[in-house]
């Protein structure tokens, strides 16, 4: 069995659904309400627990070989949680540690980038084989921005719309970890997860554009002088921590300057295939938007 942690948000779901096709899935979350959706994804287990409390987490990891671990996002408490993890897993003789990452890890400016890597070098020294896996922001991020896509042609990001990013699908960072945690010789390594070459916003407007049929701008959503964002944008962010609120800002910023590029031919190898671009990614989402209604 493989126990997968923060298995109730978007990236838990999506790992539980690839992979409970090839695996025993043992799904660990914060709030019942997870349970049904995950079994229906096909969990076999679903604990409900939490994870700053070793013996739920110690509960959780009966009779797993293997665990796949993802840490709420934005957590102030990320390293915390990731030592409990690590340590338990160990103590319960885990044989395969895969820990979801983030791309550029090593970028201080972004402590929540900053905190993964202080996990890493944890995992690196506990002494059980690993797999590192450094996602690309997802195309599903964008989504978010759906209704203002479609309704109004603008795709609006709170950072300079010619910062260039590499982004991945997420389907494909669930298949790299199924083949990371059922296929032979991926231990002990660290795999950058990007699906396309370095990207703007402007260029991803323009294959919205493209796929729509309709016009698409990108639009830069400012954020104050004081550094707060504007109020729409809180609004929006409402539920966030003022740390995940603070983190953001400083990620918008950084993202403004530098984006967040990778290069997806390591993403190419490990799914011997050419990964999601974004006209395929936007024509899935479109058709199934057509379903639904």
């Amino acid at each position: 069995m493989i126990l997968i942690t923060g298995a109730g948000g978007k990236t838990g779901k999506a790992i539980v659904k690839a992979i409970s096709k090839v695996e025993r899935i043992c799904a660990f979350v914060h709030r019942e309400e997870y349970v049904s959706v995950l079994q229906s994804l096909g969990a076999e287990r679903v604990i409900v627990g939490d994870m700053y409390n070793a013996s739920d987490v110690r509960s959780a990891l009966q009779g797993a070989r293997a665990i796949y671990h993802i840490c709420p996002n934005m957590s102030p408490d990320e390293v915390v949680i990731g030592k409990l993890v690590i340590e338990e897993a160990n103590k319960a003789g885990v044989e395969h540690f895969v820990y979801h990452s983030v791309l550029h890890p090593q970028i201080e400016a972004m402590n929540h980038h900053w905190q993964k890597l202080r996990v890493e070098e944890m995992l690196f020294e506990s002494g059980i084989p690993f797999t590192i896996l450094q996602p690309a922001p997802y195309m599903q991020n964008l989504l978010a921005n759906w209704k203002s896509i479609v309704e109004d042609g603008v795709l609006r990001v709170p950072y300079s719309v010619d910062s260039t990013f590499s982004f991945v699908d997420l389907e494909d960072v669930a298949e790299a970890a199924k083949i990371a945690l059922t296929k032979a010789n991926h231990k002990n390594a660290i795999y950058e997860l990007a699906g396309t070459e370095p990207t703007s916003h402007v260029e991803v407007a323009e294959v919205f554009s493209r796929v729509l049929k309709q016009k698409v701008r990108a639009e830069k959503e400012e954020i104050s002088p004081t550094g707060m964002l504007r109020e729409d944008w809180r609004l929006g962010a409402r539920g966030l921590s003022k740390y995940a609120l603070e983190n953001l800002v400083r990620m918008f910023e950084y993202y403004d300057q530098w984006g967040l590029v990778g290069n997806p031919n390591t993403l190419k190898w490990l799914l011997q295939r050419e990964p999601s671009s974004f006209p395929n990614f936007i024509e899935r989402v479109r058709k199934e938007n057509f379903a639904k209604h």
